[in-house]
C-alpha cells in the first residue's frame, strides 16, 4: 500500500525549485506553497504572458528570482543565499523541435546546467534531498506500448533526448 505524501513535512521548509515559470514547476510551487512550504524558485522568466506562473500570481506568493542554470556564479549564491533543505530540479530546454534548432543551447543547459545544479549543492550544507525531474525522453525509443522504466536502456536520436540521457548519467555519477 502506498504511503501518501504527508503536507506537514514540507511546513516550513526551505523548498527551492528550478523551473518555477514552467508548467510542471509552477504546479508544484503552488502546492508546496499552499502546504505551508518556504518557496524559493529559479529560472528563466516566463516566455509568454498568460504563462500559467502568471496566471496563478507565483510572482506574489513564493520568492522568485530570475536566472540561468549556465550562470554557475548567480545559482551558487542563490543557494548559499537561499540555504535550502529540499531543491526540486525541473529547469530545462525541454523543447524537441527547439532541440534541432539549437542543439548547442539544449546540451548546455541540459547537462551543464545539471552539473551546475550538483556542484552548487554539493557546495552547501543545508540541503538533503535532490529530486531530479527528467522526461521519458531520456530512454532509447523502442516504440513499445508500455511506458519506459528507471532500468531501461538510455539513449535518443534527437538532441532533447540525447541531452537528457546524458544528464542521467551525470546524475547517476
Amino acid at each position: 500500500m502506498e504511503k501518501m505524501v504527508k503536507s506537514e513535512f514540507y511546513k516550513n521548509k526551505r523548498v527551492l525549485i528550478t523551473g518555477d515559470t514552467g508548467f510542471k514547476g509552477s504546479w508544484l510551487a503552488l502546492w508546496l506553497n499552499s502546504i505551508g512550504a518556504k518557496v524559493y524558485g529559479y529560472a528563466l522568466p516566463a516566455e509568454i504572458k498568460n504563462a500559467h506562473f502568471s496566471l496563478l500570481g507565483l510572482e506574489n506568493e513564493i520568492t522568485h528570482i530570475d536566472g540561468n542554470l549556465l550562470d554557475f556564479e548567480k545559482l551558487n549564491q542563490t543557494i548559499k543565499d537561499v540555504q535550502p533543505e529540499i531543491v526540486f530540479h525541473l529547469a530545462a530546454q525541454a523543447l524537441v523541435r527547439l532541440s534541432y534548432d539549437e542543439p548547442k543551447l539544449t546540451f548546455e543547459t541540459n547537462v551543464t546546467g545539471s552539473v551546475n545544479i550538483l556542484e552548487a549543492i554539493r557546495n552547501t550544507h543545508s540541503v538533503k534531498s535532490l529530486i531530479y525531474v527528467t522526461s521519458d525522453k531520456c530512454y532509447k525509443n523502442k516504440e513499445w506500448i508500455w511506458g519506459y522504466r528507471e532500468n531501461d536502456e538510455l539513449g535518443g536520436h534527437d538532441p532533447y533526448s540525447a541531452s537528457k540521457a546524458a544528464a542521467e548519467i551525470v546524475f547517476s555519477s
